[in-house]
């Protein structure tokens, strides 16, 4: 690769990576060529390669993946926070939705989030939530287990809360509370999201409200910063 004389080296092979991915050439949620063979196509050092995908990994376009290579990231989903499911919200943009259940609880020992809810007893489930068989969002869901027990069944074979809420009690959302952060994955959620300790990932609690005020859910979720761009909808 010859300098123009303009741009640092780095820089140039980070816009020829970037090219590279924009066409398609380097497709999503491929892995980058070994590094030696990445220098040799653009004819510069390891110090110089390693500074360019790391400026593309800070803005989100590549993931370094421990052990196993540096990720082209899949393309940023609007992610809509509303009062709809993550279903839905999915659906609506012609994708297909997954609902993988880690863990499932019939007895949750939650008392300041039975306090929030109203609720004597939780449930509680863990659950990968996906986009076309890809990991999103790992989401901690609570809901009353006496109002709302007939959703356990349906939840825990990986349906829609909400869509249970709707077909068992005819009951849909009107309100929410939302509390939005920036942080890091723990060391039990990363390896489900795919990502690393140092790469960010939103927190989202949200707590659903029916009609009449009464709580309905709430999820506390954890979702990395590269897969998605943030929305608010009431």
């Amino acid at each position: 690769m010859t300098q123009d004389g303009l741009l640092p080296l780095y820089e140039q092979v980070r816009r020829k990576l970037l090219s590279e991915i924009e066409a398609g050439r380097l497709a999503e949620g491929s892995f980058l060529p070994p590094e030696f063979e990445l220098c040799e196509t653009y004819g510069v050092s390891r110090i110089t390669l390693r500074r360019a995908v790391g400026e593309l990994c800070a803005e989100g376009l590549l993931v370094r993946q421990q052990g196993r290579g540096t990720l082209v990231a899949p393309r940023k989903m609007q992610l809509t926070i509303s009062l709809s499911g993550f279903s839905d919200v999915v659906e609506g943009r012609g994708l297909k939705p997954g609902h993988r259940i880690i863990e499932g609880q019939e007895r949750a020992d939650a008392p300041a989030v039975a306090a929030r809810l109203q609720a004597l007893h939780l449930f509680r489930f863990v659950r990968l939530l996906e986009v076309d068989d890809r990991p999103m969002t790992l989401e901690t869901l609570y809901f009353d287990a006496e109002r709302f027990a007939d959703a356990f069944g349906p939840v825990a074979a990986g349906g829609s809360f909400f869509s249970s809420l709707r077909s068992a009690y005819g009951v849909e959302p009107a309100g929410a509370e939302r509390v939005i952060d920036v942080g890091f994955a723990g060391g039990s959620e990363a390896p489900l999201l795919g990502v690393s300790a140092t790469q960010p990932v939103y927190r989202i609690e949200k707590l659903v409200l029916d009609g009449e005020g009464r709580p309905l859910a709430l999820s506390q979720s954890v979702t990395p910063c590269h897969l998605v761009t943030l929305a608010v909808k009431n």
